[in-house]
């Protein structure tokens, strides 16, 4: 009995000390916390290439503790499709997610990451007005005031892969 109880007893210690390890490491490095987002410089650009499409661009600050993940967006105007996208070797490519970190920021612009509109209406020209609504797996929905601007020859520099 004596054996069982030294080694119930070391793992024990074992299983306490792992978990203090990980306690300690987490303080410094988990984002456990709660995300407190702020999105910044928001603009939408049509594009000068494809009739019913347009980028939104803007930065995403989180002033919290804890991370957070744009999921999804979408925009308020009718039979549009929305979608998270990146730039990857030269190619436009669709992306189902975009970490935001703890006490940082992510800037989707162009070349790099944003987010694509589709299916615009033809009557959707420069000066319009909208509201994007961004989804974040923990912050829940953001909506943004945002307006078409002149179309971006650099915003489209790169190539549409689906």
């Amino acid at each position: 009995m004596t054996m069982e109880r030294n080694v119930l007893h070391t793992r024990w210690v074992v299983v306490n000390v792992v978990l203090s390890l990980f306690v300690a490491l987490c303080g410094v490095g988990c984002t456990s916390g709660t995300p407190a987002l702020e999105v910044e410089s928001p603009q939408a650009k049509l594009s000068p290439a494809m009739v019913g499409v347009g980028s939104a661009f803007l930065t995403i600050v989180n002033k919290g503790s804890g991370n957070d993940t744009l999921v999804a967006a979408s925009a308020d105007i009718p039979g549009t499709t929305t979608e998270l996208h990146d730039v990857q070797n030269g190619r436009m490519v669709k992306i189902e997610k975009i970490s935001i970190p703890s006490n940082g920021s992510v800037i989707l612009r162009p070349g790099s990451l944003h987010i694509m509109i589709f299916n615009m209406p033809r009557e959707v020209k420069e000066g319009r007005n909208f509201t994007l609504t961004l989804l974040f797996s923990k912050s829940g929905e953001k909506r943004v005031p945002i307006q078409f601007t002149s179309a971006s020859p650099v915003a489209e520099e790169h190539h549409h892969m689906h």
